[in-house]
């Protein structure tokens, strides 16, 4: 076991069988890339937030969140999937991590939010994109040959109208943090430029915890620099 150089919350085991381990199985410890272990961490969120997650399953993020959370305190996150049978997962992962009290879960397509949730519900909205995957070769290498030039174009609409739908759910002065599992500009920067354009309500935020400056407040994490999978995060704040 060797402490994490990107995430002070997580250590990297780099042998044993840990799934298998008692510690797993009683909710001590979990199993997340290291650097998707970042996003929560971006939020900045404060025991008694009300936070959506979209694009919410297998749930390593959604329990994540929810381990900053107090519902004691009003703390809580709606969690939402196009698919019920994906929702599941989480369900068992909150169950296990000791973490249900502060999860809800909902079949919604994120594009439709504005059909169940009142404008402005939420301190934190989390939008961990459908995308290329384009970041995860490392891990599957077979992605370089299923993906072409119309698919991220595809991509990146449907990217843009998630952002476009769930901004209305955040309150002034919350934040919308916008990640991805992929290196591609166009589904990354390009996308974060295009959306505040459109929403000049919102403005980027840099990342500084993770060394992100004002000239370059998005973060964008390569394989080869921590052994992990390529990931980008951008925090946006409403004004």
């Amino acid at each position: 076991v060797q402490e994490s150089k990107l995430s002070p919350r997580a250590v990297i085991v780099e042998e044993g069988d840990l799934l298998g381990s008692k510690a797993f199985k009683d909710g001590i410890v979990t199993v997340q890339d290291e650097s998707s272990s970042l996003v929560a961490q971006v939020g900045k969120l404060q025991p008694g937030y009300k936070v959506l997650d979209t694009c919410a399953a297998p749930g390593g993020k959604t329990t994540h969140i929810a381990s900053y959370l107090d519902a004691s305190k009003g703390g809580h996150v709606d969690a939402i999937d196009l698919y019920e049978h994906k929702l599941k997962k989480i369900q068992e992962n909150a169950k296990r991590l000791q973490v249900e009290d502060c999860i809800s879960m909902k079949v919604l397509d994120a594009r439709n939010v504005q059909d169940v949730y009142p404008a402005e519900s939420f301190d934190a909205v989390f939008v961990d994109a459908p995308c290329s995957g384009l970041g995860l070769m490392r891990r599957k290498p077979d992605i370089k040959y299923t993906k072409n030039s119309e698919d991220l174009t595809k991509l990146q609409i449907i990217q843009l109208e998630i952002l476009a739908s769930v901004a209305t759910m955040v309150k002034n002065s919350g934040k919308l943090i916008y990640s991805t599992c992929t290196i591609n500009k166009s589904e990354n920067e390009e996308v974060v430029l295009k959306f505040l354009a459109n929403h000049p309500d919102f403005e980027l935020q840099p990342i500084e915890e993770f060394g992100c400056t004002n000239e370059n407040p998005m973060l964008t994490i390569l394989p080869h620099e921590y052994h992990t999978d390529g990931f980008f995060i951008a925090r946006m704040v409403r004004k």
